[in-house]
């Protein structure tokens, strides 16, 4: 019975943070580009969000740990166990850094940059800074949403063998 409610908990926080995750990078951001057209405005609006969505996901991952943690009492559960908190680690490290360290450096680029972005060459070094950085941003939250991913397929798919 443990076994279960614990398995309902790990799949339910990583699938909501998966969700929330999947909707800023699918939904939200590609609107919020196309309709605010300073740059600055927009950076800071995202910076607001990435840091919503860390402290959401440190919440997520948090319960995800515990729960995996509880599920892992049998030798033969411990394995899949490791390999999911290693998975929400990774996630939590990397979402912390794109929130933390990447989208701050966009938000004093997109600070310098007047008006919409399309109005500066892509040649622009302050263009070509932003670009990097958003870049950055993409493979960096691409690697936190794949491990949230990871460890959501391997708690729903992973059922702990000694407990059935």
């Amino acid at each position: 019975m443990i076994e279960r409610i614990l398995t309902a908990l790990e799949v339910a926080v990583l699938g909501l943070w998966a969700g929330a995750m999947a909707g800023f990078a699918f939904v939200f951001a590609p609107i919020a580009f196309r309709t605010i057209p300073d740059l600055s405005t927009f950076g800071t609006l995202v910076a607001r969000v990435m840091g919503a969505l860390w402290a959401f996901g440190a919440g997520c991952g948090a319960l995800a740990v515990v729960a995996a943690l509880g599920r892992a009492g049998a030798r033969p559960a411990r394995g899949p166990a490791v390999a999911r908190v290693a998975l929400v680690s990774v996630a939590l490290a990397t979402s912390w850094y794109t929130a933390n360290s990447i989208v701050p450096r966009m938000e004093v680029i997109a600070a310098q940059v007047p008006g919409p972005l399309d109005s500066v060459p892509k040649t622009d070094p302050r263009r070509m800074a932003y670009d990097s950085e958003h870049a950055a941003s993409t493979r960096v939250y691409g690697t936190a949403f794949l491990c949230v991913l990871g460890a959501l397929a391997l708690a729903a798919f992973g059922r702990n063998p000694a407990k059935g």
